[in-house]
């Protein structure tokens, strides 16, 4: 006997039928993201990618629509998610993180994935090369080597005196282990300590994970760029917990610093979702996305909050400031 979960999984997997396509001329393009919905007004990177589709030509309720899916801040979900937007018939899925581009492609080996920002997708075992993917993903990586360690090197520049350094993280993101492990070979070289990692993998887990940052008693923190912290984030509570607190954090990404963090040092996001529409644009024309290379950010940014550093009683060395790419006053 057949029971209708193994039903409603086959339907989920099977190659979409007649009604779940799109209308003659319309492209359908599936969403995955471990953030909000991408439509809020707080969030501006899938504006940004409607506006360079814009400019290949493509207009949303024209000749484009979406299939939204999105985890808010849960990954758990990817794979629901995922699994309903393959049963929605989409052409093309955009994933905007290691996570849902893992569980993207364990869905589906034909659909293409475009990933405006994954790990390191040779290591993820999502691509033969970055040259030659070879298989059904293509797109941008944030994994360049050195990166982890440029991260607490800046921190420890910036705050010369701090010596116990607490890492807010979610243990099951891909590359997490990885990226501590060296960032703790840079501290100990420097004499910094790296305390344990205050771990949460689900949201609600994230007020404890504060809770015990406070206990370790750190004179800074890093907040690695995680979906798990995306909903939480964005001027929430995260960068509210650190200036309550009067602890210095290193972030990830320049919204981080917009929002009130201390510092952050990355790739300005918003620049691959601009790019994020050429890879769309030549998939829809035709192109295999195994045989579009992977490609890696060329610039980083340093992005300082003198505002808040006045509130925590930093003051930021000279090198530091000469080397910002801006500086929030």
């Amino acid at each position: 006997m057949i029971s209708r979960r193994s039903v409603l999984a086959f339907l989920a997997l099977a190659p979409a039928t007649a009604w779940s396509q799109p209308a003659p001329g319309r492209h359908k393009i599936g969403w995955l993201s471990g953030g909000s919905d991408p439509r809020a007004a707080s969030v501006v990177y899938f504006p940004i990618l409607l506006e360079g589709l814009r400019k290949l030509g493509y207009e949303e309720g024209r000749n484009v629509q979406f299939e939204l899916r999105y985890a808010d801040g849960v990954p758990a979900r990817f794979p629901q998610l995922v699994r309903e937007l393959v049963s929605a018939g989409v052409q093309l899925i955009v994933v905007t993180g290691s996570a849902e581009a893992v569980a993207a492609n364990r869905a589906t080996s034909t659909i293409p994935i475009v990933a405006v920002h994954v790990g390191d997708p040779v290591e993820l075992r999502l691509a033969a090369s970055l040259a030659r993917p070879g298989g059904n993903l293509t797109g941008m990586t944030l994994r360049v080597p050195g990166y982890p360690a440029k991260l607490i090197e800046l921190l420890i520049e910036a705050l010369p005196s701090a010596k116990r350094i607490a890492i807010l993280g979610n243990p099951q993101q891909p590359n997490f282990a990885d990226d501590r492990q060296l960032m703790e070979r840079v501290a100990v070289g420097k004499g910094v300590t790296v305390l344990p990692t205050s771990e949460a993998t689900r949201p609600e887990e994230v007020d404890a994970a504060l809770r015990r940052v406070l206990e370790q008693r750190p004179d800074a923190m890093i907040v690695p760029s995680l979906a798990l912290f995306t909903v939480n984030q964005k001027g929430g509570r995260i960068i509210e917990f650190a200036a309550q607190a009067k602890l210095p954090a290193m972030y990830t990404w320049v919204e981080d610093v917009e929002a009130g963090g201390l510092m952050a040092f990355g790739v300005d996001v918003r620049a691959l979702y601009a790019r994020a529409p050429i890879f769309i644009h030549k998939i829809l024309k035709g192109a295999k996305p195994g045989e579009i290379p992977i490609e890696q950010p060329t610039r980083f940014g340093l992005w300082l909050n003198q505002k808040t550093a006045r509130a925590l009683g930093v003051k930021f060395p000279p090198t530091i400031i000469t080397r910002a790419d801006r500086v929030i006053e």
